[in-house]
This record gives structure tokens, sequence and C-alpha cells, in this order.
């Protein structure tokens, strides 16, 4: 078998982006796509790339002879959803997308370019992943529970400052939650993305921030960062000693995100099956997990229809929650 490596977008270190030709002996024509294009909303690097480019190379040659990551950022991940709806419904286009902009968008935005019950047809989950609450050296070392944090919080108000990857983030929405919850006065501080807030709680300018909680793993193994609290149902595999929000008294933040592979709304259900199908033999390998771990998420696969069923009962969930903070749809 031979590999023709294609690179995108301004990480050249980065995994392959596709894999080619196979063997005859190994797949025949008939049997795999000429090629897939798997469309990202973010830059390379990122957690959302990262799955794509490993599932990429699970997927080849068996089920595409060639697949390309198409890196296409901004607005974000509009754009890569917007260019999906425009694809043809052939199978051989899709995009993965966190979330957050099938099941709370319409809540975020005041006009979308895209109807996700209408404009896209759920495929398969591709990997799961939790927030976390950390805090960096402007917060004393001995304060490491969410109880402590919030007297540290009443006691130091104009410091207790909360990074988020950017407004209208699940992780802006968990901090205020978590400030009402908490009765404490802990304010969001959006940025472009969660690098820029790790930066400024490494140089103690920002006391906390709610990330992903892989987003900590390199701060927090020489203990420059201090992660106290989780989102999932259960206690993170990434910080088994770390009790979950809902373990310290919040339990309105039981969150679990994701993200998803999805497909034009017009593509046949049987190339739909087919490529759910694929996914989830591509998602059970071991090297797919140790991958995912490094970036602290989880590989699950699932069908179209439990995919979108979830997002159905997510979306329900989350509106509420959102309206109630009294956040305001942006433009």
């Amino acid at each position: 078998m031979t590999k023709t490596i294609r690179r995108r977008g301004a990480l050249q270190t980065m995994a392959v982006a596709g894999v080619g030709l196979a063997s005859p002996s190994l797949v025949r024509a008939q049997d795999a796509l000429e090629s897939l294009k798997i469309i990202v909303g973010f830059p390379p690097g990122g957690s959302a790339d990262v799955v794509s480019r490993h599932l990429g190379e699970r997927l080849a040659p068996g089920f595409a002879r060639n697949v390309i990551v198409d890196n296409r950022p901004g607005a974000a991940g509009r754009i890569a959803i917007e260019m999906l709806k425009n694809s043809p419904p052939d199978g051989r286009t899709l995009v993965l997308t966190p979330a957050s902009t099938v099941t709370v968008y319409t809540d975020i935005y005041k006009q979308l370019s895209y109807n996700p019950a209408t404009d896209l047809a759920p495929v398969s989950l591709t990997a799961t992943f939790v927030h976390g609450l950390a805090v960096g050296p402007v917060v004393p070392a001995e304060v490491k529970t969410l109880a402590q944090f919030t007297d540290w919080a009443k006691a130091n108000p104009a410091k207790a400052n909360c990074g988020n990857p950017g407004e209208g983030s699940f992780p802006h929405f968990l901090t205020l939650v978590m400030a009402k919850a908490l009765n404490a006065p802990i304010q969001p501080v959006p940025y472009r993305g969660g690098a820029p807030g790790l930066a400024d709680m490494m140089a103690s300018q920002l006391a906390a921030l709610m990330l992903p909680d892989g987003s900590f793993l390199p701060y927090t193994k020489d203990n420059r960062a201090r992660v106290l609290a989780t989102s999932g149902e259960k206690r993170s595999p990434f910080y088994p000693d770390v009790a979950t929000f809902a373990e310290q008294g919040v339990k309105e933040l039981v969150v679990t995100e994701w993200f998803g592979l999805f497909a034009p709304a017009a593509t046949p259900a049987a190339v739909v099956s087919r490529t759910s199908d694929a996914i989830g033999k591509a998602l059970a390998s071991k090297e797919i997990a140790q991958a995912f771990a490094n970036f602290g998420m989880v590989p699950k696969s699932n069908t179209p229809a439990e995919l979108a069923a979830l997002i159905k009962v997510e979306a329900a969930t989350w509106g509420p929650i959102i309206r109630s903070t009294g956040f305001k749809p942006m433009e």
C-alpha cells in the first residue's frame, strides 16, 4: 500500500490530511469512495482537527481511498456548516463540528445561515469530552475545591474572573450558571479561543478558566494549574482525584460535550448509514483512543438516529438555561 500526503493549513507538522490509493488486493475500487472530504470549522492543531485527521487515517483505504481534511475556520464553526449545506448530497463531503453549533446556536445568534434540523443529516458522534474549572497562580495553592474557590472569590471579588474560549460558548454559559449556583462574584471573561486565556492565567493576569478539561493537561502535570471540578456525570478519567461539579453541590453543571459528523440533508439514508458504520469501526482502534486521550477526549460513535435524538434533547435542555442567564443573542 502506498500513501500520498496532502497538507492543509498553516501547521506543516500536523498529521497527514489524506491517505492515498490502496493496493487492489486490499480494497476493490467499487467498495470504496474515490475521495472523502471532512470540513472542519476550526484551525489546524485544535481538538476538532485532531479528531478529523486521526479518523481520516482510519477511514482510508477501506471506506475512501483518499480522505482530505479541509480546515475552514471562522465564525465559530458556522462557515464550515454553510459549506456543507451547499455541498452535493453524495456522501463525499462531511463536516465535523462540536455540539454547540447544532444544539444551542439558534439561541446564541439572531440569525443562522443554516437550520440544524433541516439542512444537516446526522451521521455519528466521534468523540466526547467534559469541561473543567481550573485556577492558576493568582489563586492561593490551598484553594483546591469549589467551596474554597467560592470563599476566595467572595473575599477577592475584583480578582474573581473566569476566562472562557468565547462569548456564547458552552464554557461561557457554564461559568454563568456556576456563579449563580454558588452565589459568588465570578465574572466570565471571553477570549478568542482557549490558548489566549491559558496564557493569561499562566501569566497571573486571570484567576481561573473554564475549558475542555484536556486543555489543562500540559499545565497540571507540573502543578502550574489546578483543576477544581469537572462537568461530567462521572469523574474525568484524566483527573480521577477531582470531584465533579455535581459531587461538589452544583448539580446544574452536568455536561458532556461532543464532536459529531454530519452530511448534507438530502444525502440518501443508505449512504448515511454506511458512513456511520465505517466511522464506528474506525473509532474502535486502540490507536485512536490513545491519540484522543492526549487531548482529553474519548472516542465514541452512535447511529444517525441516536445522534438526531441527542441533538433534540440537548437543544431542549440548554435553550431555557441560556435564556435564564439573560444572554442576548448576537449578530
